[in-house]
């Protein structure tokens, strides 16, 4: 294919896989950020998937789509603030106009025969029994741990990068956490989550789901504590979005597209789109994969407070 000058190349991606073309947009057309793309064409291939809504066009995220079609992204919105903020997400489900598919919730994992990790512990540097993991070359677990640390109350965080980089320096002059964390992988987390000593690990399901070790159904999930004692907490996990556009559509293309975002919002389609990306359903009839990702899910049906941090 010869590039002209002035088109616009898109990425499609198809069941058979990716292909390039400059052709126009069509409205039956998904829009997948890169990280899903592959899994998406999976789940539309699935005999419950709307049958001629199938084009797959790879989004990159730097401007929203400019043709009618359905937009799938973990940040429809490409945000800029650090931490992003909704309340009793899980009650409505939807967020100016983009409908919640599926999420990847950060919880406390233990062995089940290990106690609860106490918030002392976590704010005020108690000693104790046990120890507090956390992969130290991981970013994202480092500002999992930031945001808990700074949150004034559930759902409220001070603004500005200042605060996140000077607790960023501290995170591990504390002594919250063993010598040595720092510099520890996941692979470094889980041995000694596993081992015998009473351990506990802030991390995302989806990184639990991944870890391949036959003894993992002895791990317990919990919600992380709060500073103090309160009716109202909150959560952290990604959330995959659909984001329809519709501009320029006819009646029965409207309806065409008003049916593709039912059932997206149907509990079977969003467990075969947790499923397939290793997520949990957001819809509150969804099906999680396993006790851990059950206690994560009711966690998330119950959350004052629903926070994302930007990556």
């Amino acid at each position: 294919m010869n590039k002209k000058s002035g088109s616009t190349f898109l990425v499609l991606v198809t069941a058979a896989g990716l292909i390039f073309s400059n052709c126009g947009k069509s409205p039956d057309t998904w829009y997948v950020q890169p990280e899903f793309a592959r899994a998406w064409t999976r789940i539309i291939d699935d005999e419950t998937a709307p049958k001629k809504f199938k084009e797959i066009v790879v989004w990159e995220g730097e401007t929203l789509p400019d043709g009618p079609g359905i937009l799938i992204s973990a940040d429809p919105w490409n945000k800029q603030e650090k931490v992003s903020v909704y309340y009793r997400l899980s009650y409505d489900l939807e967020y100016q106009n983009a409908r919640v598919l599926a999420i990847d919730p950060w919880m406390i994992f233990r062995k089940h025969t290990n106690p609860g990790l106490p918030a002392g512990r976590v704010y005020a540097g108690e000693s104790g029994e046990g120890v507090v993991l956390i992969p130290g070359t991981d970013q994202k677990s480092q500002d999992a741990w930031i945001a808990r640390l700074i949150q004034e109350r559930p759902g409220v965080f001070p603004s500005g990068e200042t605060l996140w980089e000077e607790m960023r320096q501290k995170l591990f002059e504390e002594r919250r956490f063993p010598a040595g964390a720092v510099t520890y992988n996941w692979q470094d987390v889980f041995f000694r989550l596993m081992g015998n000593e009473i351990a506990w690990v802030y991390a995302p399901c989806s990184a639990i789901r991944g870890y391949q070790n036959s003894r993992k159904a002895i791990l317990a999930a919990a919600a992380f504590p709060e500073k103090t004692e309160t009716n109202q907490y909150s959560l952290q996990t990604r959330i995959l979005w659909a984001l329809p556009f519709s501009d320029g559509l006819n009646k029965k293309e409207n309806e065409k597209l008003a049916a593709v975002m039912e059932w997206l919002k149907k509990p079977e389609t969003q467990t075969l789109i947790a499923n397939a990306i290793e997520w949990i359903p957001a819809d509150p009839y969804g099906s999680p994969y396993d006790p851990m990702s059950l206690a994560a899910h009711r966690n998330w049906l119950t959350a004052t407070y629903i926070y994302d941090i930007a990556e």
